[in-house]
């Protein structure tokens, strides 16, 4: 006697097309609630003396393997993203008293993981950062660039500033970097994996759609850190940078812009000299370097914090000014406040990429 076999009928649903409203952004918790606790492992292995004998560390490097330390911060990207290929054991979590989302702490020393198993596509910056010393910090980074309408890349930017830039960093941190995919526009999904944006103009005119506007609010408001930079063309020989300008159009409507998207969060105030800022990776106890503004009106970086976050640093300076020509005055000084952009960026509580937590 046959069996009767069971039909059914399967209906396919294409996923709306993106773009016709804003994306959302996964509600991340207050700074101060960012506390986590990770119980041992139920299936702990029996303690071995040399892991060496277990891995196979010299893919990573002596220098690598030895700043193993507490604080390593990755982001991974929204639901649609590649699955990391790297299989994670259970972990047993304990449930915190003061947290208003769930997070997941793996244990990378326990699960015999390196950096090169994390740099699976799933993540656009993991993090190590030593407390003994802030220049052995480690892991990578994934630069997302980002254009907008009216931006002319001859006249308002810098081709080659951030090639340049990650470059340095490659050069002279323990850093790898590197500029993922294509330049993306605000309205691009693609947005909310990028812990770090950078943005310059010089006499475009900043026109934002709706969509725009709100996608960089929820960005910014979600862990985003933007760098925004009204810029000046290299000077022509003999002549000094004419940068520095407070009150140009573009400074204008850059910053209402930013007060469009942000609403009542658009609070701007001057970074002090004593801001983490000029401190992350190389120490500036004067303020950012001035030569790609020696001719104009104003001496100073202005910020936005959001939450107790730096979420933008607004620059007249003209510092890309050093990362894009590689004639500039003073150039190393530039670079290496380019490097504590990032590094700061990428390390302070409540950025995207802080939001979960690998432990040593």
């Amino acid at each position: 006697m046959l069996a009767r076999k069971e039909e059914f009928v399967a209906r396919f649903m294409p996923r709306p097309p993106i773009l016709k409203k804003a994306f959302d952004f996964a509600k991340r918790p207050e700074i101060s609630e960012v506390q986590m606790e990770m119980l041992t492992r139920t299936d702990q292995p029996r303690p071995v003396t040399d892991l060496t004998k277990l891995v196979d560390i010299s893919s990573l490097g002596a220098d690598l393997f030895g700043a193993i330390t507490a604080g390593v911060q990755f982001y991974a990207p929204p639901s649609g993203a590649k699955a990391a290929e790297v299989e994670f054991k259970p972990v047993e979590l304990i449930q915190p008293t003061r947290m208003t989302s769930v997070q997941e702490a793996i244990s990378m020393k326990s699960e015999l993981l390196g950096i090169e198993h994390l740099d699976t596509g799933r993540y656009n910056a993991v993090i190590i950062t030593n407390p003994e010393d802030k220049k052995a910090i480690t892991g990578y980074f994934n630069m997302t660039l980002v254009r907008f309408n009216y931006q002319d890349p001859r006249v308002d930017t810098f081709p080659l500033a951030i090639p340049h830039l990650l470059r340095y960093m490659n050069d002279n941190t323990k850093i790898k970097t590197s500029i993922k995919g294509q330049i993306i526009e605000l309205s691009d999904p693609a947005l909310s994996s990028a812990p770090f944006i950078y943005m310059t103009g010089s006499e475009c005119i900043v026109s934002l759609s709706t969509v725009e506007v709100e996608n960089l609010g929820n960005y910014l408001r979600s862990g985003g850190f933007l760098y925004i930079e009204d810029i000046s063309k290299s000077p022509k020989p003999g002549e000094s940078p004419s940068g520095g300008i407070k009150g140009t159009t573009f400074d204008q409507q850059a910053k209402f812009v930013l007060g469009e998207a942000l609403g009542r969060d658009c609070r701007f105030f001057r970074i002090p000299k004593t801001h983490p800022v000029f401190h992350s990776f190389y120490d500036f106890d004067d303020g950012a370097p001035l030569g790609g503004a020696s001719g104009g009106n104003v001496n100073y970086l202005e910020g936005i914090d959001i939450r107790g976050r730096l979420a933008v640093v607004f620059s007249d300076l003209n510092i890309s000014w050093y990362w894009g020509d590689s004639e500039a005055t003073g150039r190393e000084r530039g670079l290496q406040f380019g490097v504590n952009l990032i590094v700061h960026a990428l390390t302070q509580p409540g950025g995207l990429a802080n939001i979960g937590q690998y432990t040593w």
